[in-house]
């Protein structure tokens, strides 16, 4: 008797250690709560980013990360405004696409402008070539993160 609960233990053990070796931190269906957040940039980590890429001065990173902060803000509030209108939200889905699209391009343009008046005009234009450059580089089918397993 004591030998099968022996095996047993060792069994149940090993398996452990089996499944955790697997669970390579990929597990999409817990990533909405936790993972995810985790990830996200703060708004100094994005000014300090800017900062680095665009060699901006303290009072200009300053008045970024503020402006990032803000708009984190109103973001934070749209989600959440979002999640209470969840009726309303069986609407038809390329009707919400086409709307929430149109206020994404209104909010860009609007970060931008104000964006442009912090850190003028000649870093906005090496910002925005940045910014396409990464969307670019993020859209490419043969980059490596999008290969899959090999």
């Amino acid at each position: 008797m004591k030998k099968i609960v022996l095996m047993a233990l060792v069994a149940i053990f090993t398996l452990s250690f089996t499944l955790e070796a697997q669970n390579d931190g990929r597990n999409r269906r817990n990533d909405r709560q936790g993972p995810q957040t985790e990830r996200r940039w703060t708004a100094k980590d994005r000014a300090e980013a800017m900062a680095k890429q665009l060699k901006l001065t303290a009072e200009e990173k300053a008045k970024v990360e503020a402006l990032f902060e803000k708009q984190d803000a109103k973001r934070a509030e749209q989600i959440a405004q979002q999640g209470a209108n969840k009726e309303k939200q069986t609407q038809d889905r390329t009707k919400r696409r086409e709307e929430m699209q149109a206020l994404r391009e209104k909010e860009m343009a609007k970060s931008d402008a104000e964006l442009e008046v912090i850190i003028g005009k000649e870093k906005m234009e090496q910002w925005k070539q940045y910014r396409a450059d990464r969307q670019k580089e993020m859209r490419n089918p043969n980059r490596p993160e999008r290969q899959g397993p090999r």
